[in-house]
């Protein structure tokens, strides 16, 4: 039998067949925001989800909330030390009040990213 495109399923490059189907409901907007990011990935709405399926399921993509709350706490940290570094550029003569305003936001821009270190080793030793 000759095998057509809607037969062949896979990676033609590695010879995987995927002759398995699943099928997803998704409401008006949950479908709008998974095609725009597959969109983003430059992937079809199918191959993107199957992607994400697999990597949860793999455990390469993470999931849990507690997760994605660390990569928040990483980024605003690492914003907040962005701005400490703009007003540092911006201070003009040596203010000892400012100077010990701008220490302690650095201080505790850096006591963030360390706890959010210590949070992401912690969980990846679960």
């Amino acid at each position: 039998m000759e095998e057509t495109a809607q037969h062949r399923r896979g990676n033609r490059r590695t010879g995987i067949r995927r002759d398995n189907y699943v099928k997803l409901s998704l409401s008006d907007d949950e479908h709008a925001l998974l095609l725009q990011a597959a969109k983003d990935q430059a992937m079809t709405l199918s191959g993107f989800a199957a992607h994400a399926a697999l990597g949860v399921a793999r455990q390469t993509l993470a999931t849990s909330p507690d997760d994605r709350q660390m990569m928040v706490a990483l980024n605003d940290a690492v914003i907040a030390l962005e701005h400490l570094s703009a007003d540092l550029r911006t201070l003009a003569g040596p203010d000892p009040d400012r100077v010990r305003a701008l220490l302690e936001r650095a201080a505790a821009a850096v006591e963030t990213l360390e706890d959010a270190g210590e949070a992401i080793v912690e969980h990846s030793r679960q």
